[in-house]
């Protein structure tokens, strides 16, 4: 009498399991991002915080040679930063974000961007007209360059804007001769009512917290510009 048949087991084969595994794997954590995706777009974002409010005015010298005033800020978006024309630092960075954000909104009249001369004893309209040429800022441009009495310009940016109190560099330590003040290097994003919802470290010794930084920032640009609507 012979026996049923039997079938043969297939032997066990490690890389075909790793590679199951790893399949497995992969597709639950690409269902899984593409959910998270999906949830984040469609649940509303936190508001932003308010850090501080401004409720004083500055009178300065645009680089057109004009007198301005802050307070005629009021009810735009601004995106306001520390310049040092000759920084050795991080400065280049927080320029290319002010650059992007000037392209990007350039017909977009509810956004004006703001730099600020951290030494306006040599970063006169002269040399900041010069310099915001050569970064794309025309005349028209809905962008800033402002100088004027130093300790009124650090003033308005510490009390006001919250930034870090620029400090002098001893000579022993300056990288260059120009290197004569540490200076706050983050962008500070305010909104129509003048209040300060955030602040992007877009120069960070981490290129991803860098890379997050200005992403953030051009998000948060777009979600303030929506409530002016």
């Amino acid at each position: 009498m012979t026996e049923p048949h039997q079938p043969s087991s297939q032997a066990f084969s490690p890389v075909r399991f790793w590679l199951i595994t790893v399949t497995v794997i992969a597709a639950v954590v690409g269902l899984s991002l593409f959910s998270g995706k999906l949830l984040d777009q469609s649940l509303p974002a936190n508001p932003l915080p308010v850090l501080a409010t401004i409720k004083g005015d500055l009178e300065a010298t645009e680089r057109s040679g004009a007198k301005v005033r802050l307070s005629e800020l009021r009810g735009k978006v601004v995106v306001a930063a520390y310049l040092y024309t000759l920084c050795p630092h991080g400065c280049a960075a927080v320029t290319a974000q002010m650059q992007k954000l000037n392209q990007e909104f350039s017909s977009n009249p509810e956004l004006h961007l703001l730099s600020v001369a951290i030494q306006p004893e040599r970063d006169n309209t002269a040399l900041l007209k010069a310099y915001a040429e050569a970064v794309g800022a025309t005349e028209k441009s809905a962008w800033w360059f402002i100088t004027g009495e130093r300790q009124k310009l650090w003033d308005y940016m510490t009390k006001e804007v919250g930034m870090t109190q620029a400090i002098p560099i001893p000579e022993d330590e300056r990288i260059t001769p120009d290197d004569e003040y540490e200076h706050d290097l983050r962008i500070a994003l305010i909104d129509q009512e003048g209040r300060v919802r955030a602040y992007y470290s877009v120069f960070h010794p981490q290129t991803e917290i860098a890379t997050l930084m200005c992403e953030r920032l051009h998000q948060d640009v777009h979600r303030l510009l929506k409530t002016s609507h």
